[in-house]
Parts: C-alpha cells; sequence; structure tokens
C-alpha cells in the first residue's frame, strides 16, 4: 500500500474479488413516512436468476474496474486478469491482492498471470474476507442497487443498473475509499 500510494504512475495495488447479485430484490428494513401506507416490494415470478460479476479495486485511486458474466469460470478469470496490464500501462508493477478461491491457482489463471511478469499476486489469508476491501464494494453496491430494487421482472435492466454503478466508479471516488476503509 505504502508503495502504491509513493508511486501512484508506476505501481498499482488491486483487490480483486467475485460478487453475486440477484433477480429478486433483497429483503431488509426500508423507510417510509408514518402511517398505515408501507413500501410495496415487488417480487418476480420467474427464478431467481443470478449475475456475476469481477470486480477489482484499485486501492489508491478508488476506480473500479468490473466485468458482468453468468459465471466465474477458470477461462473468464484469466481473460479478465491478462486484460489488466492494458488498463495500467505505465505501471512498473501491478500487485493484485486475492483470497483463496481454487480458481486463482488453476494452472491456467497461473499461466496467464506468467504471461504478464508486471502482475504480481499478493494472496490473503484463507477465511478473511474482511481483509478484502473489494467485499465491501459488492456491499457498497447492493446498498445503491439491489436492495428493494424495482427491476425484479427485467432482468437485463437489473443487471445495467448494477453495471452502471460499478462503471460509474470506474475513475475513481473518494466516497467509494472512505466507504471500504482505504482513504488517507
Amino acid at each position: 500500500m505504502k508503495e502504491a500510494r509513493e508511486n501512484k504512475e508506476r505501481c498499482v495495488l488491486l483487490f480483486q474479488d467475485e460478487g453475486t447479485f440477484y433477480r429478486q430484490p433483497s429483503q431488509a428494513c426500508l423507510w417510509a413516512p408514518l402511517g398505515r401506507r408501507q413500501p410495496y416490494m415487488r417480487y418476480s415470478h420467474r427464478s431467481n436468476t443470478r449475475m456475476r460479476v469481477i470486480g477489482y479495486l484499485n486501492a489508491v485511486a478508488g476506480a473500479v474496474h468490473a466485468e458482468d458474466m453468468s459465471s466465474v469460470t477458470v477461462k473468464r478469470l484469466a481473460r479478465s486478469v491478462s486484460g489488466l496490464p492494458d488498463l495500467y500501462p505505465d505501471a512498473d508493477t501491478i500487485y493484485l491482492v486475492w483470497d483463496n478461491w481454487p480458481n486463482h491457482i488453476h494452472p491456467t489463471v497461473q499461466d496467464a498471470l506468467a504471461r504478464h511478469p508486471r502482475l504480481k499476486v499478493v494472496p490473503l489469508p484463507t477465511y478473511a474476507s474482511w481483509l478484502n476491501p473489494a467485499e465491501k464494494l459488492w456491499r457498497w453496491t447492493r446498498q445503491r442497487v439491489s436492495h428493494a430494487h424495482p427491476w425484479c421482472d427485467d432482468f437485463r435492466e437489473f443487471r445495467g443498473q448494477v453495471m452502471a454503478e460499478l462503471n460509474a466508479l470506474s475513475e475513481g471516488s473518494e466516497d467509494l475509499l472512505q466507504y471500504v476503509g482505504l482513504s488517507t
């Protein structure tokens, strides 16, 4: 973290994680004015379809890079990782911090990492999700988009709304850095 903050152009620190968002709106408290009229949350009669997102959170700039997919396979993860050097062409080192998901150590993903020597993996300890700020990125997105959302019958629109929220963070956000605990 210190190296990335001191030399922002040449060193990048990315936290990576996979997130899941569901068609059906989440159930939790909803705020409403006093009285008999309570908020109404619709549910679809369709199955609870999910979308999977691979996300990268830049620990210094607060920029988010996210890819939407139906499932995160080894090939898709390898392709995603291979695209990281293109996002940061001037960086000498790109630290990639991620958890111990078995797909991360799969030979296909390891081959993709080997083809890009600027990528350096920093594994997190097993069962230590609180150490990955990208987990809080998913909570941020759920609170802003998928909690009590109205798009349960239009899954394409829902996916678009989730990706719009993540893409809005592509240039960086000081508010997001503060939310995930990375602000200076």
